[in-house]
């Protein structure tokens, strides 16, 4: 694959080697672009190195590596966090259970503690927020979306990060990625490099 003519010098100012030319640029949260975002993760594919340079606030991180060095990329899409709905029911029904049994077991045994302003027995309150807890967790396992990881494994270093971009531009960056470590180990990077 023969990377696209980018006419950038400069990534998050870090400066292109001689003949170096950009391939693929992707930032974490929104994708494949054709220039460099000025802000976020981004992960740079040339002809001959991979950079990972990220900008958040007062911490700026760059990273390099030989893309000679790139041995494996990995794409992992969870489809959802959190537990399934029948999870959830039964964890319900077992709850229920459990109140139900310690309540009529313990409402003779246990000293009446009364909160004086709500009117509310102490052990009633510690259920009823465990109850509206399990609520929290149960909603927020139904709309929190799954996740995106990509991993970047190479000799004595790995590079991984979380992503919301969509799965295809990672799978697009990817393949482009070894296309051009391919290349390189094949040294038609070399001899393009000689032909300019």
């Amino acid at each position: 694959m023969q990377p696209e003519t980018s006419y950038l010098s400069r990534v998050r100012g870090v400066p292109l080697l001689p003949y170096e030319r950009v391939a693929a640029i992707l930032n974490t949260e929104s994708g494949l672009l054709a220039e460099p975002s000025s802000s976020g993760r981004l992960l740079v594919a040339t002809d001959r190195r991979l950079i990972n340079a990220s900008d958040s606030g007062r911490t700026r991180i760059t990273e390099m590596y030989a893309l000679t060095s790139v041995s494996q990329v990995s794409l992992r899409e969870d489809a959802r966090r959190g537990l399934s709905w029948k999870h959830w029911a039964s964890l319900a029904a077992g709850g229920l259970i459990v109140y139900l049994l310690l309540g009529y077991w313990l409402v003779d045994r246990l000293p009446e503690v009364v909160i004086p302003v709500i009117n509310l027995h102490a052990f009633a309150l510690v259920i009823m927020a465990l109850v509206v807890l399990a609520g929290w967790l149960f909603w927020r396992g139904l709309t929190q979306a799954g996740g995106r990881r990509l991993q970047i494994s190479g000799v004595n270093w790995t590079l991984e990060t979380e992503c919301v971009a969509e799965f295809q531009d990672l799978q697009e960056f990817a393949n482009r990625l070894l296309l051009l470590q391919s290349a390189v180990g094949n040294g038609d990077s070399v001899r393009s490099a000689e032909r300019q």
